[in-house]
């Protein structure tokens, strides 16, 4: 679910209570446009100053965009508020797509609880052990055996694998935006991946949160 102030807010609200208290208060994960327009907005900089006082008292998670803009041109107070977080400048030449699969990225590994200072789970390293269903089994092995640079092989038995697991498994509403995201990276890629795109590292972990979202299923 995404709060955006100009579809949430309706003339009338109180400004302090719902889209400071309440938006920032109820959301884990901020995406912040650093941009010309942005240090010409007392809201925008009275929310980024909310959103790094939240950063310092609980477990949130702030994504930097550079729009236009280099990290060097921001007020010298702003680059030491991100020297410690990872940045993207973009500009409408470069355009958002891959911030945006970093961002998907990030939320799917927290969904799988793993630390964010550890290593990006990965199907090479799944122990498909404890799974009985035997077609599961063998695209796993199958998967392991392909070659890491192999990307178009790889993202053929993804698609595979989730196919399988979508018709088997009923998956949770909560975790529908999965599958969604999967027909959208087969359609988006036409299984032909010329390196290693974060759409593989996207479709890899999707189809990991799926198995242990219903391993009963599997087992």
């Amino acid at each position: 679910p995404v709060w955006y102030d100009y579809h949430e807010l309706i003339l009338g609200d109180l400004k302090k209570e719902k889209n400071f208290e309440f938006a920032i208060n109820s959301s884990r994960y901020f995406i912040i446009i650093y941009s010309e327009a942005f240090f010409k907005s007392p809201c925008a900089l009275n929310e980024e100053e909310r959103i790094f006082s939240q950063l310092k008292e609980r477990d949130i998670v702030v994504f930097p965009l550079l729009y236009n803009i280099k990290f060097d041109e921001l007020p010298l107070v702003y680059q030491n508020k991100l020297e410690n977080l990872i940045y993207n400048e973009i500009d409408d030449i470069s355009g958002c797509i891959n911030s945006i699969n970093q961002i998907v990225t990030k939320y799917l590994i927290d969904k799988l609880c793993i630390p964010s200072n550890a290593k990006t789970p990965t199907l090479y390293d799944y122990d498909a052990s404890g799974i009985n269903d035997l077609y599961i089994q063998e695209l796993m092995r199958d998967y392991s055996n392909i070659a890491i640079d192999n990307f178009n092989a790889r993202i053929a038995l993804l698609s595979c694998l989730f196919k399988y697991i979508e018709n088997k498994a009923e998956i949770p509403e909560e975790y529908s935006f999965m599958s969604q995201t999967m027909r959208y990276l087969l359609k988006f890629t036409n299984f032909n991946i010329e390196y290693n795109h974060k759409e593989l590292i996207i479709a890899e972990l999707c189809i990991l949160n799926l198995i242990n979202q219903n391993l009963n299923c599997f087992i």
